[in-house]
């Protein structure tokens, strides 16, 4: 017994001096590696909202993933050190530290109230207020995607072809009575074998779940049953991410063409031909549909039939980070940030921050985020822009508060006078 009070008190101790560490750090890390100006940002009508340090191990520790949705942005360290802030504060919300040291991990995703992490063989499930761990699963198969979620189930590929989907519910009912992870098998609904690795992560409308494989093939099975409602083929193997938004999901080919599809029934509704291999998830944003080619560039699509709204590509960018109103911003080859004019694709301008070599893919806002190795993450956004714009799930955000325009909301001359100057009713016809 003292032996295990003796290891605790030392583990309390290395996990403090990591602690202080990363803190003293801190200031030296912000004059080595300095935050985005106010000068230059304002020349662009930008601001920095707010920065903020990763809890991580300064001396060995870097950053692996940075995620992201409209509420929360998760950072992970390669010791496993996992670091939540508030999108829209930078208010850090909570660290927790899951798997081994250097255990490989896979980027998180959330839902409405968990954050899922995947890290070697095991699932973890995170509480997205508090980070504490809900629930750990043992995988049966080495992942290769991260794991996607909705609600009642989640879905992970893995390299022999196969993917999981396994039910929430039973997950927890199963925690609930301390089987877990001894009996991970018990809360697999379903398998589906195809015949090669699973490439990018499932995507879900609720009820069909889409998974891209090597073997030239998209396959789309009842979230319920496994039962294949679509096989979509291609000439040659599927290469990038494919995504979905609204109805419809959108994936390349290695034979160059870029296809958008129904997500109900697999029906073609446009196509797209690159002239090169497209490798990157593409991204929705607003009307636009952006594909970036393996060669450099990134074009704009008319999400409705697959035409080019730019005059040319932007050749100069690289990866897509976010857009606003106005801009969409992207990294050219150097690490900068280029900003794009929406409309026509022209370079607007260019944000000397190669040193943030972390840039997560934000589709989701408008706000930009970049980070660096070492834990420093910042925000920027559009000056004035108080509220984020949701791009792709307008229905989450929340209700503002209506506010009261003197212009519009003033009562006329008439109506004043008659607030202020209340009549007697008239009297009854026997009272005259």
């Amino acid at each position: 017994m003292n032996r295990k009070i003796t290891v605790l008190c030392l583990m309390t101790v290395v996990t403090a001096l990591s602690v202080v560490q990363s803190a003293s750090a801190q200031n030296n890390l912000l004059n080595e590696t300095p935050l985005p100006s106010s000068r230059i940002l304002n020349r662009f009508g930008l601001e920095r909202t707010w920065w903020g340090q990763a809890t991580l191990n300064s001396a060995r520790d870097k950053i692996m993933h940075v995620a992201l949705d409209e509420r929360i942005v998760v950072m992970i360290a390669s010791s496993g050190i996992v670091t939540a802030f508030d999108a829209e504060s930078g208010h850090k919300l909570w660290v927790i530290r899951i798997g081994r040291n250097d255990q490989t991990t896979l980027m998180p995703v959330m839902n409405e109230k968990q954050v899922f992490i995947v890290s070697g063989l095991k699932l973890y499930a995170l509480d997205r207020l508090s980070g504490g761990i809900i629930w750990e699963l043992n995988l049966p198969q080495f992942p290769s995607t991260a794991p996607s979620a909705d609600e009642n189930q989640i879905y992970i590929g893995t390299l022999d072809g196969s993917v999981y989907a396994f039910d929430i519910r039973k997950i927890k009912e199963l925690y609930q009575e301390r089987l877990l992870p001894e009996y991970s098998l018990s809360a697999q609904r379903w398998r589906y074998k195809t015949g090669a690795k699973i490439t990018s992560p499932p995507v879900t409308t609720g009820r069909v779940v889409s998974f891209a494989s090597r073997d030239h093939s998209l396959y789309a099975v009842s979230a319920k049953t496994r039962r294949l409602l679509y096989q979509f083929e291609t000439d040659s193997p599927i290469s990038a991410p494919i995504i979905k938004h609204g109805k419809h999901i959108y994936l390349a080919s290695e034979d160059f063409n870029f296809y958008c599809l129904n997500a109900e029934n697999g029906q073609v509704q446009w196509s797209f031909l690159s002239g090169v291999p497209i490798r990157r998830s593409p991204y929705v944003i607003g009307n636009q549909v952006l594909v970036l080619p393996e060669a450099g560039g990134i074009s704009a699509l008319r999400i409705e039939n697959g035409r080019e709204i730019w005059p040319k590509p932007q050749m100069r960018a690289v990866d897509f980070l976010a857009a606003s109103s106005q801009l969409i911003f992207a990294s050219d080859t150097l690490g900068n940030v280029l900003l794009l004019n929406r409309e026509n694709g022209q370079r607007v301008g260019l944000l000397p921050l190669a040193s943030f070599n972390v840039k997560p893919n934000n589709p989701l806002t408008d706000r930009l985020f970049l980070a660096k190795e070492n834990g420093l993450i910042v925000m920027i956004r559009e000056q004035g822009s108080d509220f984020p714009t949701y791009h792709q799930n307008p229905q989450k955000r929340p209700l503002l508060p209506e506010l009261f325009n003197p212009e519009t909301d003033a009562p006329k001359p008439a109506e004043a006078k008659a607030d202020a100057e209340p009549t007697e009713p008239e009297a009854p016809a026997e009272e005259k």
